[in-house]
């Protein structure tokens, strides 16, 4: 197996933390294990060689590439169920009420292989059927690594993943493909676009969102990382707006100026004296 020396190791973490805002310090020893087969796939003899080539793709997909090996991708249909259900029961109904006939915007931000957003398209289609007035809906789901986009656009996954989904959604959502794997529906996906974003960069677009879930995906950033997608996000929620992240993820006062209306759960209110200074203020 390649080895990773110290002076590799410094460059990796630094350079991983300050674009990404991943803290890797103390993953010496996962980068070794997780990335040596990649380095010898592409024929490289260190890690010097792939963090030069690295550096000069400007697409950013084997930076992507790196994240995606270094982070767990853990994740499965209907995760946190009590976020679903004060979806059903609260958040969604006083969004579609307000925004009436008009767009309502969503973004799963670190959506990796695309169970969320699905759980998400699922539950919304489920209230568009008894509701009699709905505004359009919009779904925005970014990750950083292309692959595991890749892999939630297809929307195929093992049998097994749809233990979680209600009995009635296995019927209506899923489509068995094969004997080990099932496809989700079509129409799920009308409404959802899939881009690769990196929550340390910009904002995906200049749209602004009436629910945002970034759930586990903090876990892994260092404190300044942290803060600084904390700003992004609150910058990026319309007034009235809800925020979802991680119920190991939970904010503090000091953290943000939302308003914690559930566990791991946060509004912006409906106006603000003044802002942040917009996302970088």
């Amino acid at each position: 197996m390649i080895r990773l020396n110290d002076r590799e190791f410094c460059g990796i973490v630094a350079y991983i933390r300050d674009n990404y805002g991943i803290n890797l310090e103390k993953k010496q020893v996962l980068i070794e294990c997780r990335m040596a087969r990649e380095l010898e796939k592409r024929g490289l003899t260190s890690f010097a060689q792939y963090m030069e080539q690295m550096r000069s793709d400007r697409t950013g997909e084997m930076a992507g590439e790196m994240v995606n090996r270094l982070t767990t991708n853990y994740t499965y249909f209907m995760r946190e169920p009590a976020h679903f259900s004060i979806l059903n029961d609260k958040i969604l109904p006083e969004l579609f009420e307000s925004r009436n006939m008009g767009i309502c915007n969503i973004w799963s931000a670190g959506c990796a292989t695309g169970e969320e957003v699905y759980s998400m398209a699922m539950l919304i289609q489920e209230y568009r059927e008894k509701c009699e007035r709905m505004p359009g809906i919009r779904i925005l789901a970014t990750d950083i690594s292309g692959e595991v986009l890749r892999k939630a656009e297809r929307g195929v996954y093992p049998l097994k993943e749809m233990d979680d989904l209600p009995e009635l959604w296995k019927r209506k959502y899923c489509t068995m493909k094969g004997s080990h794997t099932f496809q989700v529906d079509e129409k799920l996906k009308y409404n959802i676009r899939f881009k690769r974003h990196n929550l340390m960069e910009a904002p995906p677009g200049p749209e602004k969102f009436d629910l945002i879930l970034c759930r586990n995906v903090m876990i892994y950033f260092d404190r300044m990382s942290r803060e600084k997608l904390i700003r992004q996000l609150e910058y990026c929620l319309n007034p009235g707006g809800y925020l979802l992240v991680g119920h190991a993820e939970l904010l503090s006062r000091e953290e943000t100026r939302l308003e914690t209306v559930f566990p791991a759960v946060y509004k912006k209110p409906a106006k603000q004296d003044g802002d942040r200074g917009g996302l970088y203020g």
